[in-house]
């Protein structure tokens, strides 16, 4: 299930690996995504602002459709 749209700050990215970090602008725990998760650009660095929703299945939560904000 998708929530609405949210702002963070991508804080850690791994393109090796696919994975990356996003910190929430309401200071909420850092939300995991992959690299499948990015729209709308080609490359995102840390420091970067986004926008993303986020998708919760069973306990885990992760980030998806990451885009620039």
């Amino acid at each position: 299930m998708r929530s609405v749209l949210r702002a963070g700050k991508l804080i850690s990215f791994d393109p090796a690996q696919g994975l990356g970090f996003i910190a929430p602008c309401g200071g909420e725990e850092h939300v995991p995504f992959q690299t499948e998760a990015v729209r709308f650009v080609d490359v995102v660095a840390e420091g970067q602002l986004v926008i993303y929703a986020i998708e919760r299945a069973d306990a885990a939560v992760r980030a998806v459709e990451v885009r620039p904000a």
